[in-house]
């Protein structure tokens, strides 16, 4: 990067890997489309028709039942800290008031198309509410860290007339359209619009948390996209950048729909994100994973040293799944119990130990969580766990203290026999065991 340049400093890298667990939220037009969000494009590039109806549904996006409040509330419960929204998709819908402006379409009531000039936008829904405007506000009362996603590429611009590298092409595709083509206004343009709107995005709603980008610009336009990442930190001095688009510029990165083998190979602070569902949107008849599922990927993430997102998408109305909130409440009623296991946390020397044991420790080292994603039975052991002589262990939830034996080999916890019944134990999933332990340069010797 350019010697000038720094990234977000110590304190905003801090909160953020304070915060463990949150929502990732896409919605757009293609939520009336029950598809995996706007890559539904991709499938139809070469129908016009159906194109021009898409570009043009916005005249009929009305989100009637979208809650701001109500979607903070549900987060809170759920014991997220924070959450990332898509302000724009690859299919350029923007979901504030723009003050760019856009080459479109609109609807006529024989089904006929007029051309347009407008900011493709909320602003020309039936809806018409600043949707970024009222979550950034409801996020701040309900103490929720903000993060907006932003799309680099847009399908819909003309002034983006290029292609991408995923199989889909810009609406007023050009091929022969290149920063050395006959036309330089052109190009300039679709760089300046995301300048502009960039900062919209980061001076119309107060501090944001994190900007989360996607996709990349062509190669000719890299050390533009670049400037990008300086214009958000010339901004926002705080804001963490996802590096999509802006590599080294960015100062965390978001394995998608996995969650790495090995965490020492990931080079920069690190954030999962993994759809609830098939898609990361709503789709009406979604298949959805199961609870367990998001808990425990919640807990081998943060054992790794990483943050965790999972995704969902109201419905065209605005309105949650009932499968989503069912989900994610049954995430937040373990965190009411074992919320000092995850929150604030840091990695261990080695996030587990088997294949049911995964490890968190205090910032301070003083404890280490010791997890079981599985009831362990009569004694739980590890050979990890270094505790403190004359120390007291207990299984979080459970208001009375384990006995226990250090070896020079292992930690041996013995299990009580009344919570052999499973209806005593103090959740339903992932045990939690709080060691204080042995000094740290004692522990990373052994």
């Amino acid at each position: 990067v350019d010697g000038d340049y720094r990234h977000a400093g110590e304190a905003a890298l801090e909160r953020w890997q304070d915060w463990k667990w949150g929502l990732r939220i896409h919605w757009g037009l293609y939520a009336m489309y029950d598809s995996r969000e706007s890559w539904i494009i991709r499938d139809h590039k070469d129908d016009t028709n159906w194109l021009m109806n898409y570009y043009a549904s916005y005249q009929r996006f009305n989100p009637t039942n979208f809650n701001a409040d109500q979607w903070m509330e549900i987060m809170q419960r759920a014991g997220m800290k924070y959450f990332s929204f898509t302000s724009k998709h690859h299919e350029g819908f923007c979901l504030w008031p723009t003050k760019t402006l856009q080459r479109g379409f609109c609807k006529n009531a024989d089904g006929t198309f007029t051309e347009v000039t407008n900011h493709f936008s909320i602003a020309e829904t039936p809806f018409s509410r600043d949707i970024i405007g009222e979550l950034a506000k409801s996020a701040r009362a309900h103490q929720l860290g903000v993060s907006l996603y932003y799309s680099h590429i847009d399908w819909h611009d003309w002034d983006f007339g290029w292609d991408n590298q995923f199989g889909c092409r810009n609406f007023w595709y050009d091929g022969t359209f290149t920063k050395k083509s006959d036309d330089p206004a052109r190009w300039a343009a679709f760089i300046q619009k995301e300048r502009d709107q960039i900062t919209e995005l980061l001076t119309s709603y107060g501090p944001i948390d994190t900007l989360c980008l996607d996709m990349s610009w062509t190669r000719e336009a890299q050390e533009d996209c670049y400037g990008i990442a300086k214009l958000a930190r010339q901004l926002q001095p705080n804001i963490m950048l996802r590096n999509r688009g802006i590599g080294a510029y960015g100062d965390y990165e978001t394995p998608e729909r996995q969650i790495p083998e090995d965490p020492n190979k990931v080079n920069r602070p690190w954030q999962v994100i993994y759809p609830g569902g098939n898609n990361f949107s709503y789709s009406q008849n979604d298949t959805y994973k199961p609870r367990e599922w998001v808990l425990e990927s919640l807990l081998d993430t943060v054992a790794k040293g990483g943050n965790f997102q999972v995704g969902f998408g109201p419905d065209p109305t605005g309105a949650w799944p009932t499968q989503m909130i069912e989900r994610v409440s049954y995430v937040g009623d373990w965190l009411k119990v074992n919320g000092e296991a995850i929150y604030a946390t840091r990695p261990y020397l080695r996030y587990h130990e088997s294949k049911d044991l995964r490890f968190t420790r205090t910032k301070d080292k003083k404890f280490l969580y010791v997890i079981s994603l599985k009831w362990p039975g009569t004694v739980l052991e590890s050979t990890l766990a270094r505790a403190k002589e004359g120390s007291a262990i207990r299984l979080i939830g459970y208001n009375h203290d384990l006995k226990w034996q250090q070896t020079a080999d292992k930690l041996t916890i013995q299990m009580p026999e009344e919570l052999q019944d499973e209806t005593k134990r103090p959740c339903q999933q992932a045990y939690v065991f709080k060691v204080e332990s042995q000094p740290w340069d004692k522990v990373a010797d052994s």
